[in-house]
Parts: C-alpha cells; structure tokens; sequence
C-alpha cells in the first residue's frame, strides 16, 4: 500500500470521526428552546467540507495529543469556523441568501435566533477547546491559551471582521485586502494547525513552519474565494455570489484586477508548497497539510475558460 493510499484511508477515517463529532457535539437538543433547537439541528446537518477539523485531528494526533482531547479540539475549531460563518450570513453583514447550498440559518429562522445559536456554538467550541489544552503541561498550556486569545480576538478572526465591514468602496489596495484576509481567514487555519502542536509535543521550529504554511493557504483561500465571488454563479459557488462588490468588501479581483488575482492565488500556493516541503522528518509525515491545498477556482460555465488559462 501506498503512503498515498494509506493516508488517504486514515484521512477518510478521521472524516468519519469529525462529522460524528460534529453532529452530535452539542447534545441533546429536545430540552432546548424549540427555535434554536431548529436551528441547531440545521447547523448540525450541514457540516460542510470538515476541513479544519480533519486537519486539526491528524495533527493533533501525529504531535502526540491524546486521541479525545484532539478530537475535542478539532471539533471546537470547526465550530468556530461554522458559527462565524452564520454571523458572516447575516443582514449587518454579508446579507447573503444561501449558504453551502441552503437557505441561511437567519433567513430561515431569523436573525435573533440565528445570533443566539452562533453563540451557543461558540461556547460549546471554546468548552471542546479547553477539553483539548488543559492535558497539557502549564507552559504549554499557558502559550496555547495566548494562541487562541490572540486568533480569535480583536487582533484576530474578529478584528478581521471588523476591518472587513469597514467600507471599502475604490479605496482598497491588494495590501490591504491582504492583511484582512489574514486575520480574517488566515487566523483561524494558524489556529487550526499550530494549537495542536503547541498542545503536543511540536518543537518551535515545526510550529513557526506549521503557521508559515497556515497563513499562506489562508491567504491563498482567500485569493480564491474572491476570484468565484466575482466569477461564480451562486448555484456553483454555494453560497450566495458578488456581495463583495455589492457591499463594497475589500476583494483581491476587485482592489488588482483579474489576472493579477489569479497570479496572486497561483504564487501563494507554489510558495505554501515550497514551505510544506521544508517541515521536518519525511514528506508522508505531514500528508494531512494536502487537504488545505486550495484547487484553481474554477469559474462560472457562462466564463471562457481557455481565456483564464492564459490569464494563469
């Protein structure tokens, strides 16, 4: 067998593991309030790609975190990741319609609820969280709660946010839509990869390579992400398309143009590679970092393709 095949079966499995974690990670819901109990059940039946909780598992585990407190931890940062995505759905900010192929939880429930649910799922995940740090030992322990303060609050995934909904109307540079997107989004794949190693046994020089490659996959995705907001038609991109320039929100296409978009995203993920490619100890060691390669965006069918091909 492989180094391949075989990762790609223990990859598959650990799948299995975080969608069973997922969906039953907030307990039983018949004693909740029915409206958020609805809400819930909706959140927890669309778990989406799973992954950061896939690749916060593996690498928990290979840095020698036992394995349900790497669970725990894997699954709290997806729930991270998933509630943030509700309060980015909502009418203050985003206004979008649809979300992975579905209404969103705020236009199906309403927006109060889907404010109080987002945070119950962010209090269950900061809970799966500590499950995950407290085993460590007390100077580990005490870096990695300073990690996740320092990604997720004002300097990090929040204030991303806030940069984000500043208003950016032709006054954006690719500068500083990148230093939004790396706080916006890079910072949640810098916990997703280093907490777990600060947790474990990562030595210093694994977790400053670990967060190089965190930040410029973020980054890549990000470079992405805004290449089909501009590009995609909302039933291919899963979500709702072109609140961007709708709302004037910083976006690579739009601050550079389209093809110095696509040369960004194509020199973001070479370089990711380039570092992945220095971690210490053999390449199948860290096969689980190849999930958060990023895949050319494809565009819209209406797009020429052979047209992007030579913008690439």
């Amino acid at each position: 067998m492989t180094p391949e095949i075989w990762w790609r079966r223990r990859a598959g499995c650990a799948h299995t593991l975080m969608q069973g974690s997922f969906s039953n990670g907030m307990g039983r819901l018949d004693c909740v309030e029915p409206r958020m109990a609805a809400a819930l059940s909706d959140i927890l039946a669309r778990p989406g790609s799973l992954v950061r909780a896939v690749t916060a598992y593996l690498t928990g585990i290979e840095m020698g975190v036992p394995e349900q407190s790497a669970r725990a931890m894997a699954c709290g940062i997806e729930y991270l990741h998933t509630a943030s995505l509700v309060f980015d759905d909502l009418p203050a900010m985003d206004d979008a319609r649809t979300r992975r192929g579905a209404a969103c939880i705020h236009v199906v429930h309403g927006e109060a609820v889907a404010m109080l649910t987002a945070l119950a799922v962010i209090n269950r995940a900061y809970s799966m969280i500590w499950q995950g740090i407290h085993q460590a030992n007390p100077q580990r322990r005490a870096t990695a709660g300073e990690w996740v303060d320092a990604r997720l609050g004002i300097g990090g995934v929040i204030g991303g946010q806030a940069y984000d909904l500043r208003g950016w109307r032709g006054e954006q540079s690719a500068a500083e839509v990148s230093e939004v997107a790396a706080r916006k989004t890079g910072d949640l794949l810098r916990l997703t990869l280093v907490l777990p190693a600060i947790v474990g046994r990562g030595t210093p020089r694994e977790i400053q390579i670990l967060d190089r490659v965190a930040l410029l996959r973020g980054l890549a995705y990000q470079a992405a992400d805004d290449l089909k907001d501009v590009l995609s038609a909302e039933e291919d991109f899963g979500k709702t398309a072109g609140r961007d320039e709708a709302l004037g929100r910083p976006n690579f296409v739009i601050a550079e143009g389209l093809p110095a978009a696509l040369r960004r995203f194509r020199r973001l993920s070479d370089t990711g590679d380039r570092v992945q490619a220095t971690l210490p100890g053999p390449a199948d060691r860290w096969m689980m970092l190849e999930m958060l390669k990023v895949p050319t965006p494809v565009s819209a069918a209406d797009t020429d393709s052979s047209l992007l091909s030579a913008v690439i």
